[in-house]
């Protein structure tokens, strides 16, 4: 499941990608990719949420549960960033967007990494 949930999470990663210099949503993500990645990322972290909520005392219990709490949100922004074509008006949205990128892109490094070390055959966190 470790490998599904980085892929999901590289989707969102891939439509949140961050672009300092604009506030109106990304016209070159294809609608298609924008919902397939927001599902994506709400189904997968809510199956984090439960894995972690059940595994409270291990560390990999404690990343699930913050990194399906920070997958939710993200599909929360992308569905709401990339609903608000016409607007015209600074949101929160615009203010919960590069955190939840900076958040989704360490839990992306922290489960692409420790899936390198198990295929590799090295010891990893936890």
């Amino acid at each position: 499941m470790g490998i599904v949930v980085t892929i999901a999470m590289l989707f969102g990663l891939i439509v949140l990608r961050p672009t300092p210099w604009r506030h109106e949503p990304n016209k070159t993500v294809a609608l298609p990719m924008v919902v397939i990645s927001a599902f994506l990322l709400s189904v997968c972290g809510l199956w984090n949420v439960g894995y972690g909520v059940v595994n409270l005392t291990a560390f990999w219990g404690w990343a699930a549960l913050l990194s399906g709490v920070t997958m939710v949100i993200a599909a929360a922004v992308i569905f709401l960033y990339h609903g608000q074509a016409a607007r015209v008006t600074f949101t929160w949205v615009d203010i919960m967007k590069p955190w939840v990128t900076a958040l989704l892109a360490g839990f992306f490094l922290l489960y692409s990494v420790t899936l390198v070390q198990l295929n590799l055959g090295y010891s990893i966190i936890g």
